[in-house]
């Protein structure tokens, strides 16, 4: 029989908490939950915090830069300025690293699991000097992706090496999709025997399927997430409105906050067509559940080429069709035509795709069945934990 194993989880970025409702600390909970439900004994060493009271940040929230310190913000160049917050994190990262070593020391685990994030790597010599199994957990190009979010950096040298060595260093590497690994194989030369393919999970006791919805005389699509330009939802208000002509009894569904959000909605007076479509704002992850129920079909119009979209197996739990983008990240886990719609990114695909669906619906049930049952499984985060275990025995 297999001993039950005690699991050091490490997440070194000083504003990554554990406990706020946004993606990357559900995926922490769940992850480090499926755990413990296997038997293991996880120690957590979370330095952005596991005390939503004590928080520094609440992620998900505008936050601007107040007094001097919004002045001198506006006045240095932005370089200058994440430049500064890149230095920050390098301190951050050499006492983060004396935190971790603590905690081996007292609790002597069979293994540390990190969640990777950008320019903190002094874990790799302080799990070397212990001796210990040490697994790392890639979800972005962080190189890349904070450089398209940020800007550049003067330590962006930096950044590259610092990955290269925790890649390196790790036994083996999780990462989300594919298209990732395949990235990581020729940036950063990682071998094949030590990738993983490890796909976001769902909860299912938290998205429970239900066929009720409010309206038996509207046929009502929907979007849950982040307003974002790489989610592309003006792609969506633009099909909609084409599948509207055909379809009067079609409504839209947007639940989610973000950038783009005003200037969705003022797309949708200039098409004539806001009286049909609504925009919720934020709202609690507790209550997405319920927002799911409204909905006849699920879209997510875009989404980046390597991340693992949540949102699709929130809404494959709760068995409603799908028309998702037919890129890698989706196809790991989606067969285009068996357990949804995948179509190319634009307003044509889409809205045929729209149309497709209120006109054979019930064949939209039967793909929205095979995918549940697909979630059942191999995806739910249990599924997470017995990876992990497989692969620290070797099995």
């Amino acid at each position: 029989m297999k001993k039950k194993l005690k699991i050091i989880y490490y997440s070194p970025h000083p504003t990554h908490d554990i406990v706020s409702e946004v993606g990357y600390a559900t995926h922490q909970r769940e992850t480090i939950l499926a755990l413990e439900k296997a038997g293991h004994t996880v120690m957590k060493v979370i330095l952005g915090g596991t005390n939503r009271q004590k928080l520094r940040f609440v992620p998900g929230k505008a936050v601007k830069s107040k007094g001097i310190k919004g002045i001198i913000k506006k006045l240095i160049p932005q370089i200058i300025w994440i430049t500064l917050k890149d230095l920050r994190l390098q301190i951050h990262d050499r006492k983060a690293a004396q935190w971790l070593e603590k905690e081996i020391i007292a609790h002597e685990p069979d293994l540390v699991y990190e969640r990777s994030e950008i320019l903190q790597s002094s874990s790799v010599k302080v799990i070397k000097k212990h001796k210990i199994p040490y697994f790392l957990e890639i979800n972005a190009p962080f190189v890349e992706e904070m450089q398209s979010l940020e800007g550049k950096s003067l330590l962006h040298f930096l950044a590259k090496p610092k990955e290269k060595q925790k890649l390196d260093g790790a036994n083996a590497v999780f990462a989300v999709s594919t298209a990732l690994i395949e990235y990581l194989k020729q940036q950063y030369n990682v071998p094949s025997s030590k990738l993983h393919l490890a796909p976001n999970r769902i909860n299912l006791e938290n998205f429970k399927a239900n066929h009720t919805f409010t309206s038996s005389t509207e046929f009502v699509f929907g979007f849950v997430g982040s307003i974002l330009p790489f989610h592309n939802v003006e792609l969506l208000i633009k099909a909609f409105e084409q599948v509207f002509k055909v379809h009067k009894h079609a409504r839209l569904l947007i639940v989610g906050e973000g950038s783009e959000r005003i200037k969705l909605e003022e797309l949708s007076v200039s098409l004539k067509i806001d009286n049909l479509i609504n925009f919720t704002g934020s709202v609690p992850h507790s209550e997405v559940s319920e927002y799911i129920h409204k909905m006849n079909v699920c879209i997510m119009p875009g989404t980046n080429w390597y991340g693992s979209p949540v949102k699709i197996f929130e809404y494959g739990a709760m068995k409603k069709p799908i028309i998702a983008p037919n890129k890698g990240p989706l196809q790991d886990v989606i067969e285009n035509g068996k357990d949804a719609i995948l179509v190319n990114e634009n307003v044509e695909e889409l809205s045929a795709a729209m149309i497709d669906v209120i006109e054979n619906y019930k064949i939209a049930e039967e793909r929205a069945q095979h995918f549940y049952n697909k979630i059942i499984l191999r995806y739910c985060w249990k599924h997470a934990a017995e990876q992990i275990e497989s692969v620290y025995y070797g099995e």
